[in-house]
């Protein structure tokens, strides 16, 4: 029988609260980190008098997490996010997980392919996902479902989206904080018009021309106002002071994320836009982390348990005339257009679209099924970080030895 390594009481009385601090004795201390994803134990006894009434198991984890001018630490270090897009779809439940087994498989495909972690994208993901990537060691940014609310292109919002949005990142993060594997919270997506207000373009001059100045001014300033409100709401909730990234791509208002979205195809012309930022992925910059929060998206249509997509859908970027003709085109381009990312010393991770193919969206890394598109080996040597370069640069057989170290976790958590 294991020994408690502390223990604590507090009386409950009337406090519907209580707070009870446990003290882990200097020796024991064992931070949580992708490569040693340490879980403490826990034990909770409710008593009357000297009889247990009520017994609860859980676990805990030690390990920090915070934003120090441009790079995210994790226990005080330095680390480079290399994230894949997960949206939690299921070609036999859509939403829906089939079982806990399916959760935990989804993110041992992305360890597998080489990556840290996953932006949890387009919905709040089940508790049981949470439990495996804290098991696991696998980073991730928690988001919310991404629905505008309106009928303006995300331009204007209803009353009933604003409260409901507040309301429920109260409930999300309340119910959520206590995970290690979170270590970001994303509020919103594309929120606002694409490429911000001033650089949007499109129908009618896009949104600076669309509107005289007195409009163009209350909606901006509602689209700051209700940003910085969900914000400050989620940095309340959150106990662990997490880094917050206020909206993936397009406008920043109160973040401790910057990111943009980039779907360029071609390598070498993503590769400039990267070396020389554009104003509107910089505008209002203030040294930030610069995490490039989507690119790639290279579809190609392999099929899957749906068959292959109607013509009128086109798999991927940018658009049927530009689409890969091969898996082995496929793949290259994938290839290219990550270590493009790798050679910008200022960039601080990636998260590449996406984990696997979702409906008529055939640009994932797998089959909506879960079933390989390409070599394993060879989305690993692109993901895994040896491309990492300058500051990030990972240690001589770094990558190896955490693949190691990630197999015999896995034994270890059958």
């Amino acid at each position: 029988r294991k020994m408690p390594l502390v223990t604590g009481r507090v009386a409950i009385g009337k406090k519907r609260t209580p707070e009870l601090t446990l003290k882990v004795p200097k020796a024991a201390v064992r931070l949580w980190s992708p490569q040693d994803p340490y879980l403490y134990g826990l034990r909770l006894r409710l008593y009357e008098g000297s009889r247990i009434i009520d017994e609860v198991d859980s676990y805990t984890a030690l390990r920090t997490v915070r934003r120090v001018r441009d790079e995210i630490l994790l226990n005080g270090q330095p680390v480079y996010l290399r994230m894949v897009l997960d949206q939690g779809y299921y070609p036999d439940g859509l939403w829906t997980a089939p079982s806990e087994a399916a959760l935990r498989k989804d993110i041992q495909l992305a360890m597998d392919l080489g990556f840290n972690g996953a932006r949890l994208h387009q919905k709040v993901f089940e508790p049981l996902y949470f439990k495996h990537a804290d098991e696991l060691g696998f980073l991730v940014i928690a988001e919310y479902p991404d629905w505008n609310g309106g009928f303006s292109s995300r331009w204007e919002v209803t009353d009933e989206y604003r409260e409901t949005v507040d309301r429920e990142w109260g409930t999300v993060v309340a119910d959520l904080h206590n995970h290690p594997s979170i270590i970001a919270w994303g509020v919103f997506n594309e929120f606002g018009p694409k490429n911000g207000h001033k650089y949007n373009t499109g129908a009618g001059g896009g949104f600076w021309s669309r509107y005289p100045p007195a409009r163009r001014t209350a909606i901006v300033k509602k689209h700051y106002d209700f940003v910085r409100q969900v914000v400050s709401k989620v940095r309340k909730h959150d106990l662990q002071r997490r880094p917050v990234h206020d909206s993936s791509g397009w406008i920043h208002v109160d973040t401790d994320i910057w990111s943009f979205h980039e779907y360029k195809q071609n390598p070498e012309k993503f590769g400039e836009i990267l070396q020389q930022l554009p104003a509107k992925f910089v505008d209002g910059h203030k040294g930030q982390p610069m995490f490039v929060a989507e690119y790639a998206g290279v579809g190609i249509d392999l099929g899957g348990p749906y068959g292959k997509n109607p013509k009128r859908f086109t798999p991927g970027y940018p658009g049927a005339s530009g689409l890969p003709k091969t898996a082995a085109e496929a793949l290259e381009r994938i290839g290219s257009l990550t270590a493009e990312i790798y050679k910008v010393p200022n960039i601080t991770g990636f998260c590449c679209t996406q984990l696997y193919d979702v409906e008529h969206e055939k640009n994932g890394l797998l089959l909506y099924d879960r079933k390989p598109k390409f070599s394993k080996s060879a989305l690993r040597h692109i993901f895994d970080g040896r491309g990492q370069k300058g500051r990030w640069k990972l240690a001589t057989g770094a990558s190896e030895k955490l693949l190691r170290a990630r197999k015999t976790i896995t034994k270890k958590k059958r």
